[in-house]
């Protein structure tokens, strides 16, 4: 008789996209579940996002998929062009399969709809909790209170993780030079309508993307360098607004719009464990695969290691094996997109301008090669499992989770 794990005390730290996933999934698998949220309201960080068919099918388990798709906006297809109108990218789901897309979505939606559905499951969320360190089984505040004992503890507080500085002083986890600034603002252009997400480049210095998010409203993403994003750095909207309109003349109305309020901030950084774990706490989401936003796949990645971290556990016999077995499942895909961003990065985001000049000659005419298009197209819908395979789509255009 096969014996199995049963179910645990589990520890997760950080109420994310990746956080609240897990602990929904592992409390209905009769897992007992706390976690721990530093601020006293969880809240979303960061801008709008694009939801791949993985994502959308780990949300379909949770009952969310419909409700993201209503709140968000159905992206069919991704277009990059450069400021003279050569394109770079031109990319659609439906070469995978007629009936797959993408939704860009608010992250405020899609964080309210996993925390709204976290707060229906039996894990116990404790807020105002700021966990800083592991002694063995138990959790360790930044004034010594302690929680536990737990059998499992995930760690899902994002790439900039204080529990990964703590446990894994070795891993590098490098800031990128460029990050970004953006805001959402209306669709003055009735961009949601086309279903793309549009970006304009003019080499490797200057980049724009518009993102339908759903009610009406796009975000706005725009590249710049890390030292230009300090929070002592004012930046010069009215200088902005004159480079921006003149990168993309189109969508000036937008511009304009954007340019009378405020832009948030992001950075990112480059996470690449060498494990998953270390001893009982177990790296998922940002925490252990940060990425450049260049591909679009943090939230997706982070929705899947829930997804199979769940399941493995549900037939593992014991928490080693479990590990080991996560690990296989997820090394694949997570390697590949890390290093397939990593390496993307610099033709988009840098002070390279020959890499510029190679991406504008060979990435358009790359989209019309059949190998190649599937390859470029399935590696933005999520599917890739390596540099030469991928996940075929279902019937229904669906990723499907159970392969």
């Amino acid at each position: 008789m096969t014996k199995f794990l049963g179910l645990l005390d589990i520890a997760v730290v950080g109420c994310g996209v990746a956080g609240q996933a897990a602990a929904t999934l592992l409390a209905e698998s009769g897992h007992r579940v706390t976690i721990y949220e530093r601020f006293t309201e969880p809240q979303p960080i960061g801008a709008g996002l694009l939801l791949q068919p993985t994502g959308l099918a780990v949300l379909r388990k949770l009952g969310l998929a419909d409700a993201a798709i209503a709140g968000g906006a159905r992206v069919t297809g991704l277009e990059a062009r450069t400021h003279r109108g050569r394109s770079v990218l031109d990319l659609h789901y439906a070469d995978l399969h007629p009936l797959a897309h993408g939704v860009g979505i608010h992250r405020a939606t899609l964080f309210d709809l996993l925390h709204g559905r976290l707060l229906q499951s039996p894990a116990k969320l404790v807020t105002g909790t700021e966990i800083v360190d592991v002694d063995k089984t138990h959790l360790v505040e930044e004034n010594g209170a302690r929680h536990g004992p737990f059998d499992l503890i995930v760690a899902a507080d994002g790439a900039h993780s204080a529990l990964r500085a703590r446990l894994m002083p070795q891993v590098r986890a490098p800031l990128y030079s460029w990050g970004c600034m953006w805001t959402t603002v209306p669709d003055l252009l009735g961009i949601g309508a086309a279903g793309l997400l549009r970006q304009r480049v003019r080499g490797t210095r200057l980049m724009m993307g518009l993102l339908p998010v759903g009610r009406g409203e796009v975000t706005i993403y725009w590249s710049l360098p890390i030292r230009a994003l300090g929070r002592s750095k004012t930046i010069d909207l009215a200088s902005w607004r004159r480079t921006a309109t003149a990168l993309w003349p189109e969508a000036a109305a937008i511009i304009d719009h954007a340019a009378t309020g405020d832009f948030a901030r992001a950075t990112y950084r480059h996470v690449a464990l060498a494990r998953w774990n270390a001893g009982p706490v177990l790296f998922i989401g940002d925490a252990a695969h940060g990425t450049s936003p260049q591909l679009g796949q943090g939230a997706n990645l982070g929705l899947m290691d829930a997804w199979t971290l769940a399941t493995t556990l549900a037939d593992a016999p014991d928490l080693l094996s479990a590990f080991l077995r996560f690990e296989r499942r997820r090394d694949p895909a997570v390697r590949y997109y890390r290093h397939a961003s990593h390496l993307l990065t610099p033709f988009f985001q840098s002070r390279l301008a020959p890499l510029g000049w190679l991406r504008d000659a060979v990435m358009g005419p790359a989209c019309h090669v059949p190998g190649l298009r599937v390859m470029m197209g399935s590696t933005l819908a999520g599917t890739r499992r390596g540099w030469l395979s991928a996940t075929p789509l279902g019937d229904n255009g669906c990723f499907p989770l159970d392969v």
